[in-house]
């Protein structure tokens, strides 16, 4: 990618998880066959063609507003408060909560017989409740000073790292990886479908204060 202006390809970390390790065979050169993770190259043509959806801070906005003002975030709150008891987090670290602005691919659209503008929201709003959820838990723990609040996702556009500064996060890692170097134990980790696998990760580097995750085999079933 030398001098290259606009590259196609982009690096990022791919991990090799524990199970992979001693039970599957190698997929590649053998002498990375007992490497826990690797440098990988990805191909951005399908993802860059795709369009944005309309409005995404505005549509941003009245989703967190609709997360706000429902029971389920009352009661993740409460949870929260009732877990931690006096610890007092001082960083909640986000990972693989995905992008919210770009438009479905192609072959989602062709599986439905109407696609619309509603189709399109509907499809990224778990990502924009995942990100006003972790909005509500930093806000829990602000006090007179900002709460660091850091999102790692490779698949970010570009508009939706805007749209993440401003809310308040901090867009780190953007390969994959340099979030992990985050974590301690005064942190909140909020990592519901990552496709990396943040549990194995995290028992290597920290005990957190408080992991919010999917629970074993429901979306990464080698974890």
């Amino acid at each position: 990618m030398f001098q290259v202006q606009n590259p196609i390809w982009k690096p990022h970390v791919k991990y090799q998880e524990y199970w992979q390790l001693v039970k599957a065979q190698p997929n590649g050169p053998i002498e990375t066959y007992l490497c826990s993770y690797i440098v990988d190259w990805s191909n951005q043509s399908a993802r860059n063609f795709r369009e944005l959806i309309a409005g995404p801070m505005q549509v941003f906005d009245e989703k967190q507003l609709l997360w706000q003002n429902s029971q389920t975030c009352r009661q993740l709150a409460a949870l929260v408060q009732d877990v931690l008891g006096t610890n007092i987090a001082k960083k909640v670290l986000c990972f693989g909560l995905g992008d919210f602005c770009r438009s479905a691919p192609e072959w989602l659209k062709k599986q439905h017989d109407c696609w619309d503008e509603n189709s399109e929201v509907k499809n990224v709003m778990g990502c924009m409740i995942q990100h006003s959820m972790a909005l509500t838990i930093a806000q829990l723990y602000r006090g007179k000073e900002t709460l660091p609040l850091l999102s790692q996702d490779p698949e970010y556009t570009e508009v939706a790292e805007d749209i993440l500064t401003r809310k308040g996060f901090k867009i780190v890692g953007t390969h994959g990886a340099g979030g992990f170097a985050e974590i301690d134990e005064d942190s909140i980790i909020i990592s519901p479908f990552a496709a990396a696998p943040v549990k194995q990760i995290i028992a290597d580097l920290a005990r957190p204060l408080l992991i919010i995750s999917t629970g074993f085999e429901v979306f990464n079933s080698n974890e």
